[in-house]
């Protein structure tokens, strides 16, 4: 990316967001998550303090012009450019609420709007943060919430059912903006971190489960981190069930297990967040419903009292260490529920059950749904591992295959599902791999390290 020295200045009250979007706080998170992003693209790329701040700045304004006291024309982006710079905004935040995403573009189809956008030449040394902040409103859902490029064309799509011709456009877009990132993002790569982090999940992803892991797979990885790569893995399972694979891999990278919930490293598990007391009201109500239920804590895995040893089979299938059917002391990380993926009442009936309670809930299997501690997912999770190697946030990829992969998606900085995953991870995947029976892994990792990493990505790509 290149840069110029500038300074910022004093500007819009940001207190004043609040009260501006009291009838409209979905677009203040999105907002909000879009300048969340905008920090790490700040962080990954080694911003100058100065300009992190101003691509922050501009991020976190660029929807103001929705606010409708600020309303002028029917074009959110010149109504908040108009605003800002009558504020006193730096020019450069200015021209990023003017121009993100194509706004320029778009409002040159329109009579009024258009005059202005004509008297308005683009900043060229503004350009840069133009880019960044159109990224950045890529990466976060127009309610809010983080989510990756695909997923984020998604919820256009879905949130403007009566609007084909935005969808159409929003088809076209989403391939240029990542392109745009996916350009910058060979920029993160040194001598020291020549590929970005994969994380990648197990069961059904890197291992079909009855089988072991694959030679092909084992190779593509050892040969990825011989390369210069970072390699964990991103699991629901247990930390003591996936310690074997660690050696079999050879990884001394920190592994992301539970769901999230916890950490595996030489030095043994890191619990990042538990259940608390709301374990003792989820297991109630999951036994009382008949459920068959496991409870995760450091030490192992405890079934309730619906388990049957039938059960037990398939934690063997799905390498899963013993339950054991006695309580066991610590943390509960996490509670797994064995309900068919076909029985959709029942489903709909238990994500009700986790939000009163105040926990995540996510599908892992189509034989499992988890509930997790809010803090306790594998985005979460992979961003502390990063953190702490002192890794680039998004100078990353993520492999998976199920819904409890989508916090990995969202915070990575571009992410693979496997063929066999499910139409709704596939859809919000930047590429679709081969699949996990095909060593799809294997051959992702191989075509990641002989293209150089970034530099051999593209929208479109196919594996």
């Amino acid at each position: 990316m290149p840069f110029v020295s500038s300074c910022p200045e004093s500007g819009f009250n940001i207190r004043a967001l609040e009260s501006l979007f009291a009838d409209r706080m979905p677009r203040l998170a999105h907002m909000r998550d879009a300048a969340s992003f905008a920090k790490d693209l700040s962080g990954s790329f080694s911003l100058p303090a100065d300009h992190a701040r101003l691509l922050i700045r501009s991020a976190l304004l660029h929807d103001i012009g929705y606010a409708s006291a600020l309303r002028r024309f029917e074009y959110h982006a010149l109504n908040g450019a108009l605003f800002l710079e009558e504020k006193g905004e730096h020019p450069w935040v200015v021209e990023g609420v003017l121009r993100h995403s194509q706004a320029d573009r778009k409002g040159g189809r329109l009579p009024l709007v258009s005059e202005h956008y004509a008297s308005r030449p683009p900043l060229a040394e503004a350009d840069w943060l133009v880019r960044a902040v159109t990224v950045a409103d890529w990466r976060a859902a127009g309610v809010g919430k983080r989510v990756s490029f695909a997923r984020r064309f998604e919820d256009i799509a879905t949130r403007n059912p009566d609007n084909p011709g935005k969808v159409r456009q929003a088809a076209a877009m989403v391939n240029e903006v990542r392109d745009s990132f996916l350009e910058w993002a060979r920029d993160m790569a040194t001598e020291r971190r020549p590929l970005p982090w994969v994380f990648c999940d197990v069961d059904n992803t890197l291992i079909r489960p009855g089988d072991g892991l694959s030679d092909a797979n084992k190779a593509a990885v050892k040969a990825y981190v011989a390369a210069g790569g970072a390699f964990s893995v991103a699991t629901g399972k247990h930390p003591l069930s996936i310690a074997p694979l660690v050696l079999q891999l050879g990884l001394n990278t920190t592994q992301v297990a539970g769901n999230g919930s916890c950490l595996l490293d030489g030095n043994g598990i890191t619990v990042l967040d538990e259940l608390r007391e709301a374990e003792g009201a989820l297991r109630a109500a999951l036994e009382s419903r008949g459920l068959p239920i496991a409870v995760y804590r450091p030490q192992g895995i405890e079934t309730g009292g619906q388990w049957p040893a039938s059960l037990d089979e398939i934690f063997d299938r799905y390498g899963e260490i013993r339950p054991s059917r006695t309580r066991l002391p610590g943390a509960a990380l996490k509670i797994l529920c064995i309900v068919d993926g076909d029985d959709l009442r029942r489903e709909e009936e238990l994500r009700l059950l986790a939000a009163e309670l105040g926990v995540d809930c996510c599908r892992s299997d189509r034989h499992f749904l988890e509930f997790l501690p809010k803090q306790g997912n594998k985005g979460q999770a992979a961003r502390t591992v990063m953190e702490r190697a002192q890794w680039p946030v998004l100078h990353s990829l993520a492999v998976g295959d199920t819904e409890n992969d989508e916090l990995l998606f969202a915070l990575c900085g571009a992410c693979a599902a496997v063929a066999n995953a499910g139409e709704w991870t596939r859809r919000g995947a930047d590429w679709t791999i081969g699949q996990c029976a095909d060593n799809g892994v294997g051959v992702f990792l191989d075509r990641l390290r002989l293209g150089s990493g970034w530099a051999g990505l593209r929208s479109g790509m196919t594996f």
